[in-house]
């Protein structure tokens, strides 16, 4: 992860038309992006596509001399985040779809036991199917916070809310996530 004055020195130098510098942002932020956008789009050449445009789009506001006004991965996740929207607008099915990629997020060593295993992978269907479940805008608060590990403070940023409101939607997105886990048990 780069630190703000990091950041500000790469852009800098794409603006001043540095592509290494561009690619370097791009290797630092596209995995975390990727992964944001393939927990919520039903395939993998969705989420390929739909990353490459968050960056074709960031690449063309840097060459526009635009001014960012907030961290740059706050400014890709509003532009994956907006571009999810547009996708699901432009399809009938509207439903959100989360798979294997929760496989990749919860890995188990290969040295533990069959049986854990098995009991892991079904922990992670329940979690997919609740998800899928709750409100997109809780999907998206719960993927930022506990899978790529964002901190209250950039979450509020890229949402435009100030960190307590972030805090209550963090608990009331974990407290809808049981409530469908719990309705599905019983």
């Amino acid at each position: 992860m780069l630190d703000l004055k990091q950041e500000k020195e790469i852009i800098k130098q794409i603006k001043k038309g540095n592509k290494e510098a561009f690619g370097q942002l791009y290797d630092t932020y596209a995995p975390k992006i990727y992964r944001f956008i393939r927990l919520k789009v039903d395939s993998q050449e969705n989420a390929q596509d739909l990353t490459a445009e968050t960056f074709l789009r960031i690449w063309d506001f840097l060459n526009k001399k635009r001014k960012i006004k907030e961290r740059f991965q706050s400014l890709l996740y509003k532009i994956a985040r907006n571009l999810i929207v547009d996708f699901y607008r432009s399809r009938t099915v509207k439903e959100f779809l989360i798979d294997d990629i929760f496989e990749e997020v919860a890995r188990i060593e290969d040295d533990q036991k069959s049986d854990e295993l098995v009991l892991k992978q079904e922990e992670i269907k329940e979690l997919r199917n609740a998800l899928i479940r709750i409100n997109p805008n809780y999907q998206d608060i719960i993927i930022w916070y506990y899978v790529d590990e964002l901190s209250i403070s950039e979450i509020a940023e890229i949402l435009n809310k100030k960190e307590g409101t972030v805090r209550v939607l963090i608990h009331r997105a974990v407290n809808a996530l049981k409530r469908v886990m719990l309705t599905e048990e019983n």
